[in-house]
């Protein structure tokens, strides 16, 4: 489901995965997800709600307060979405096909977060005085203004290497070995919580398959699957 989502919609989950982490619940609901928009905080979402006088430390406060801490270990690895969270989701891509949208952007996410009645982040919003309908308003005439110009799929952070030709990229498309890589790194990108691949989980992927060698050469320097995991794990906010 989540390949629909926007860039910036994926790294609020992602931030979401980690705002579960820190309160040692095992779980992802939609308080955690409330709690990524506002760590996101350069999105629609976000830009809306301020838009709106919408005290965002007061709801993130609120909102964490309302989320008991839980019994787990804290571990960034991925979590199993709750049903309210599911709910959401769907809620969520209603929104963007009712506006012809081909993606699922911060905007349908707080717009559903708002709707479901019943969720923590909606009573702590419609508390500050929200109504679905004002954000709304908000939420579409920013992407008419198009005032976050790096928003969802508008925008590529691929920088100098766009100039790659596509019979170039070809190439490695057609190769088993890429594709084994790639498989590897989404893995260990969703292991970690993360919204997008990056170059940790592109050297997680290589240090995994032994075959190549690569693992054993690095080895020798110390360089192991575990000591970067353990690295990752230091590297991650508290």
């Amino acid at each position: 489901m989540h390949e629909r989502f926007s860039d910036r919609a994926r790294h609020a989950m992602a931030l979401a995965n980690r705002e579960a982490a820190k309160l040692n619940h095992d779980y992802l609901a939609p308080g955690h997800l409330m709690l990524g928009l506002i760590a996101e905080g350069e999105c629609v979402a976000t830009a809306a709600l301020r838009l709106l006088e919408v005290d965002l430390e007061k709801v993130r406060l609120e909102v964490a307060s309302r989320m008991d801490k839980g019994t787990g270990n804290g571990t960034i690895g991925r979590r199993a979405q709750t049903q309210e969270l599911k709910d959401v989701i769907a809620l969520a891509i209603s929104e963007a096909r009712k506006y012809e949208h081909r993606y699922v952007g911060t905007e349908h996410l707080i717009l559903a977060l708002v709707a479901q009645a019943d969720s923590i982040p909606s009573k702590v919003l419609r508390a500050q005085g929200l109504k679905i309908e004002s954000l709304r308003e908000r939420a579409l005439g920013l992407l008419q203004s198009a005032i976050d110009a790096g928003h969802d799929l508008a925008h590529s952070r691929h920088g100098d290497f766009e100039w790659v030709h596509q019979q170039e990229l070809a190439k490695a498309f057609r190769s088993p070995k890429f594709w084994h890589t790639m498989i590897l790194a989404v893995d260990a990108a969703n292991r970690l919580g993360a919204g997008e691949i990056e170059p940790p989980h592109l050297l997680l992927a290589l240090l995994r398959d032994e075959p190549n060698g690569l693992a054993a050469l690095l080895a020798r320097k110390g360089v192991t699957v575990d000591w970067l995991r353990e690295q990752l794990g230091a590297a991650a906010p508290a």
